[in-house]
């Protein structure tokens, strides 16, 4: 049974990849890690998260989200031809904490914030299929953001 709510006011995921809006993805973001820049963090994950997904899943990332989403990421859609990185906790985690200029005990929180934030814009077929590319122990993360449990601090 579908959830009906309001697409402007509320990041309720609906896993039929409806998304949300380009406001409402970073206000979520905002509110959990206020200490960050939104677009900062969006930006930093996603591009760290492109680099490491086959090309085919980009795409499919891509199509699911709404047109403003898409610009936000403009930069972070790799390269076609560009094969993915090996895709490792430690690698991921100095990646984003870079990108950031953060330490990358810190990044665990942004983590799951933004994954938070993707999981409203994507189905569950897409979310799956990303998953199962990851990690264990990011793995792990991304499913605590689906299931919206305690942020880790």
């Amino acid at each position: 049974m579908a959830m009906m709510h309001n697409m402007d006011t509320t990041e309720s995921w609906s896993g039929e990849g409806v998304g949300t809006s380009v406001e409402s993805f970073l206000a979520h973001i905002n509110r959990e890690v206020p200490e960050y820049s939104p677009t900062e963090v969006a930006d930093a994950v996603m591009s760290a998260l492109c680099e490491r997904l086959p090309g085919g899943l980009v795409q499919e990332l891509r199509e699911q989200f709404p047109e403003g989403l898409r610009r936000l990421f403009e930069r972070s859609w790799k390269d076609r031809t560009a094969p993915a990185q090996k895709f490792e906790k430690d690698d991921f985690y100095l990646d984003i904490a870079e990108r950031l200029q953060v330490e990358p005990e810190n990044v665990r929180l942004v983590l799951h914030v933004f994954f938070g934030s993707l999981h409203s814009q994507i189905t569950e077929k897409l979310a799956q299929k990303i998953r199962a590319e990851m990690p264990p122990n990011i793995a792990g993360t991304f499913d605590a953001a689906r299931r919206d449990a305690d942020l880790p601090r």
